[in-house]
């Protein structure tokens, strides 16, 4: 935990006073901080959304999903707005002047000889979402599969026998932001405030993750709360209030924590904003994923599933993550502790030394992208 002094002088921190650390070294390092640093010009509401956070209180759920609706679908996004392609051209040129060095030996990003990670999250917004969690974790279950459940913790009635039920189930608990009103990162003060009552619900749930509500993020702000990993960050989205991305689909350190990138599309964008009826983007961005290496992390709300179609969707994502070999299903405290031991390990020689000795394996940097 920071003392106050630290935490205000983080909030007014860059990320060039952050700490941060990539999962690759050398020029692939540089790609991945370059994209935090474009990110970091969108963390800051526009005028006409902090209006509208101020407002969002009054204003109807319909309402809101129109007018989200309708800003969205006049933003000039290309059709596979969920690829960051600039991210990706810049990526690949790295990848190609890698074929002029020597093979450059690392611990791959997997542990348990593993290609990819595959994790699953919720962010429950209301009583009717935390309602439907247990019969969604069973869901889930069926599957092999466990997931995180974000929980705004002063905004709705909140059952601890629930909470308790999904974390005796092999389910994680995380922190969804404070009350859910957009108004979180409206100063660094504000912040500051709220942050002390999410380090106290943190404690009492014993819960390591935090994710912001509407994906709104200040990674130097935020090195005031208590957690061990962060997941308010996506690798693409033009459709945010906070739009932009970090790029790389792959965990990397930001100050004391661990940053876990969304990278699949959320589902109220894609249902509720544009309206789609399948699941072709989510299969699309997957495969990916996969070519990359990196990690496929889903955010299901509950609150969304409303007819039978909606949970068949989320059905089928399931049956696709679980069929598809080399992934590793996992929650995000076990990708984070993962993280923190492949970043305390090295190669030396033809061996691992440190904490992912026994779960790592040694690639090249050249064969791990060829």
């Amino acid at each position: 935990m920071l003392t106050p002094i630290q935490a205000r002088a983080a909030a007014t921190q860059g990320t060039d006073q952050l700490a941060c650390r990539f999962a690759f070294e050398g020029a692939l390092a540089q790609v991945l901080r370059d994209a935090l640093h474009e990110d970091a010009t969108h963390w800051k509401l526009s005028s006409a959304f902090r209006g509208y956070y101020f407002l969002r209180r009054w204003i109807p759920l319909g309402l809101r999903q129109w007018l989200q609706q309708r800003r969205n679908r006049s933003l000039p996004v290309d059709d596979d707005w969920y690829c960051p392609r600039r991210f990706l051209k810049r990526w690949q040129a790295a990848v190609d002047s890698l074929s002029n060095h020597p093979p450059q030996p690392i611990i791959h990003p997997w542990p348990d000889g593993c290609d990819h990670a595959v994790v699953l999250t919720h962010d429950i917004e209301s009583h009717v979402g935390l309602s439907r969690a247990l019969e969604l974790a069973e869901m889930e279950e069926r599957f092999g599969l466990r997931s995180a459940w974000y929980v705004v913790p002063a905004k709705y009635d909140i059952d601890p026998g629930v909470l308790r039920e999904l974390q005796r189930r092999g389910h994680e608990v995380g922190l969804h932001g404070y009350n859910h009103d957009g108004q979180l990162f409206r100063s660094p003060r504000e912040f500051g405030r709220r942050a002390k009552h999410i380090n106290a619900f943190a404690q009492q749930w014993q819960a390591v993750g935090f994710r912001a509500p509407m994906m709104h993020r200040h990674l130097a702000w935020m090195q005031s709360l208590d957690i061990d990993y962060d997941s308010s960050c996506f690798d693409s989205d033009p459709y945010q209030a906070m739009p932009g991305g970090v790029g790389g689909v792959w965990p990397f350190f930001a100050g004391r924590f661990v940053e876990l990138p969304l990278t699949l599309p959320q589902d109220h964008t894609l249902f509720v904003t544009l309206r789609q009826t399948s699941i072709a983007i989510w299969e699309q961005k997957h495969a990916l994923l996969r070519k990359l290496r990196g990690m496929s992390m889903s955010l299901v709300h509950p609150d969304y599933l409303n007819s039978p179609a909606d949970w068949e969707r989320y059905r089928r994502l399931l049956e696709h993550l679980s069929a598809c070999p080399g992934g590793w299903q996992a929650l995000p405290r076990e990708v984070a502790q993962w993280w923190r031991e492949r970043d305390a390990s090295r190669v030396v020689g033809s061996a691992i030394e440190g904490p992912a000795r026994g779960r790592g394996r040694i690639v090249s940097l050249q064969q791990l992208f060829e």
